[in-house]
């Protein structure tokens, strides 16, 4: 046997069994008398479709079990070998009933209907030969075997199942031609049967004890075999069909109305509300329909929307957050109270932010929008948690540098976002960013990390928005003293005329200006609470008056034209005033006091919106963007609805989708985009698109109750 466990057993069986019989291969076949059996045979042939072919008793073979045959039965003799009973199907079954025993050297070898059956080598055990799978297997020790080709022949003759090609090959009427006579072959001295061993013996009876089973596995062992198969395939796919139809047809969340409890446990006792129907599905709206209302023909908004939907919803969640979220029904009352001067981080909680943005005038593709972008920044963090603002491609080497201006600018995404250090399926790129920054802080607050090129105080500015608004996001203490170092260093930056430019003390420019004073009005922001001199913001508020020009309107009554003073703004002292620099100072001059009502106010968004409106062109300017979209979602109105509308198809359209940086933005088109890179024009395309939640409007409250 080719085999995968020795067995000696079977070998020797085989042996012997090649030595009685020439079945297969003998052209002549005789009987004991040396007369010609051929007629016999192809009666037996035509038959063999029905014939069922059992070993009897011979002299070099012993029967352990041996039923009577019926009457009528023929029987043959090949070669004056092991003789044959060939019997009808049906009227003796042998498969259930017979079992019979070839002794050989090396001990017993049974046939039982149409397995072969003899010692395990390994554990003494009987190991059937399933003929069928050409193996024979131990059912205690697991040995396993393989018979070659040769002797599955020969055991396939043996157990009475060999093919009938001699039945189909000989028509029922034609006679079968007679072969030559042979010379008779000399008939060997019957060999005296060979003792066994006692301790070869196979043992039936725990075999029999462990197939026998309880009274109920019989029943249903007999029930299986007594079912056709039909009906056991009918009653498996019926079970697979209900299975699919209560997947498919069950009821669906978002029709079961829910009750939202609270997770905090208290003694305290309090008045109970207006119950307050929550759906834990509520996802955020495009002006699309959503894919399940789409024609099927519409496949490829289907899959632009549910690609949308799945990158949304990545920020929506926090497995496993370090810290415990504000209560959400305390949270609500603060959104929807009466909005102040002071900015305000609390719409960035994912749990009311989708219901924020279509309020707002955000949908399901921006937010998807600011999903990939934050994807690709954290892609290129280097390994110890800053960016680099040239250099984000070499991120992976560990040597790579990283600088304050880009991890600042990397950042604010992030925090904008709702992801900090505690919360968010980007703590940990947050947390390696703000160890980051902590470690390179120096003892008089610097944030700017060796930085010291013009962009130097643009890095500290950001680093301290970053600082304060973690700690107004999270009330983690350890960032309170590092965000108060970083305010005092702003204030001694501070040029006696009120301005900040490229280093500390330089006179200052209106655009580096607004980053600082963007940084002191977070550190008032009420979650925050550090120490901000109101002389700095005094001085900062007349710096804004020495860059601010005027505009001249004209009366529609054909009066004398009226000269609107500080309602434009220019880079520095005495120059023209510019888009980006006015929606900078504009916003600006909101956090200091300025009212809705302000007509100088009021002038500089007309000019804004008549003369420079967002549009897609060869020199696009992110800057004034992101200024720009602030200040019109604090001033809100028709004005911010016309804003809206075109910043949101400009900014989804440039975005990279697929190739190299996919969810990033290419700095060339833009402005500044050369000198800043795709980390600069990434981050601010990414905080333009949060402007729906990143700061609460300052002259109107939120209305969350209305659905």
């Amino acid at each position: 046997m080719s085999k995968q466990s020795k067995n000696p057993i079977a070998d020797q069986f085989m042996a012997a069994f090649l030595e009685q019989t020439h079945f297969a291969s003998d052209e002549s076949m005789r009987s004991d008398d040396g007369s010609n059996v051929s007629k016999p045979l192809q009666a037996v042939a035509r038959q063999r479709r029905n014939m069922i072919v059992v070993p009897l008793t011979d002299g070099s073979a012993t029967s352990r079990s041996q039923p009577e045959p019926p009457s009528g039965a023929e029987t043959a003799s090949v070669n004056g070998a092991l003789p044959f009973e060939y019997v009808e199907e049906g009227g003796f079954d042998v498969g259930l009933t017979a079992r019979h025993s070839v002794e050989t050297p090396g001990g017993a070898v049974d046939v039982e209907g149409s397995c072969l059956v003899c010692l395990c080598p390994d554990c003494n055990a009987p190991m059937s030969v399933r003929i069928w799978l050409e193996l024979a297997d131990c059912w205690r020790c697991m040995t396993s075997i393989q018979l070659d080709q040769e002797q599955l022949n020969r055991a396939r003759q043996l157990a009475g199942i060999v093919e009938p090609a001699i039945a189909e090959s000989i028509p029922d009427d034609q006679p079968v031609p007679q072969p030559a006579p042979a010379a008779p072959v000399p008939q060997a001295a019957p060999a005296a049967p060979m003792p066994v061993p006692a301790s070869r013996q196979p043992d039936y009876s725990e075999l029999e004890r462990l197939t026998e089973g309880s009274v109920l596995a019989r029943l249903v062992r007999r029930g299986f075999q007594l079912t056709p198969a039909w009906v056991v395939s009918f009653l498996l796919h019926l079970v697979a069909i209900l299975i699919m139809a209560l997947i498919v047809l069950g009821g669906s969340l978002e029709d079961v109305p829910m009750i939202t409890l609270s997770t905090t446990i208290t003694s305290d006792e309090q008045v109970g509300g207006d119950i307050r129907i929550e759906n834990p599905l509520h996802l955020l709206q495009d002006d699309l329909p959503l894919a399940g209302e789409m024609p099927e023909n519409e496949r490829e908004i289907r899959d632009v929307i549910e690609r949308a939907e799945a990158a949304a919803n990545e920020l929506l969640v926090d497995p496993q957050p370090t810290a415990p979220q504000q209560d959400l029904d305390v949270l609500r009352r603060n959104l929807t109270t009466a909005p102040g001067e002071s900015m305000n981080f609390l719409a960035r909680d994912p749990r009311v932010r989708s219901e924020i943005v279509t309020r707002e005038g955000g949908t399901l593709m921006t937010e998807a929008a600011v999903a990939r972008g934050l994807r690709w920044l954290a892609s290129v963090q280097n390994r110890d948690g800053s960016w680099s603002l040239n250099d984000y491609r070499n991120h992976r080497d560990p040597d790579n540098e990283g600088d304050a201006l880009a991890t600042s600018l990397a950042l604010l995404p992030f925090l904008g976002a709702g992801q900090t250090h505690e919360f968010g399926v980007y703590k940990e790129t947050v947390a390696r960013g703000l160890n980051w920054m902590l470690r390179n802080q120096r003892d008089n607050g610097d944030l700017r990390a060796g930085y010291t090129r013009n962009a130097g105080m643009y890095a500290h500015g950001q680093a301290t928005i970053v600082l304060c608004e973690t700690l107004a996001m999270t009330g983690d203490e350890q960032f309170r003293e590092p965000a108060q170092m970083a305010i005092n260093f702003i204030e001694q930056a501070q040029h006696r005329q009120g301005g900040w430019r490229y280093q500390p003390g330089d006179e200052g420019d209106t655009s580096v200006a607004g980053w600082q004073i963007m940084a002191l009005q977070s550190a008032r922001a009420p979650e925050v609470g550090l120490r901000v001199d109101n002389a700095t913001l005094s001085l900062a508020d007349y710096f804004l008056d020495k860059v601010s020009s005027s505009r001249q309107l004209q009366r529609a009554s054909g009066g004398a034209n009226t000269r609107i003073v500080g309602s434009l703004y220019g880079y520095q002292p005495g120059e023209p005033p510019t888009a980006a620099m006015t929606a900078e100072a504009l916003l600006c001059r909101m956090y200091l006091g300025w009212d809705r009502s302000d007509p100088r106010l009021r002038a500089g968004i007309d000019w804004l919106m008549e003369k420079h409106l967002p549009e897609r062109g060869e020199r696009m300017n992110i800057y004034y963007w992101y200024y720009g979209s602030q200040l019109m979602h604090h001033y809100g109105g028709e004005d911010w609805e016309r804003w809206n509308s075109r910043i949101k198809q400009l900014l989804l359209s440039t975005q990279e989708t697929r190739g190299r940086y996919p969810g990033s933005w290419d700095p060339d088109p833009f402005r500044w985009g050369e000198g800043g890179g795709r980390i600069y024009t990434t981050a601010l395309c990414v905080c333009t698109l949060e402007v729906y939640y990143r700061h609460l409007p300052l002259f109107r409250k939120l209305d969350l109750e209305r659905r």
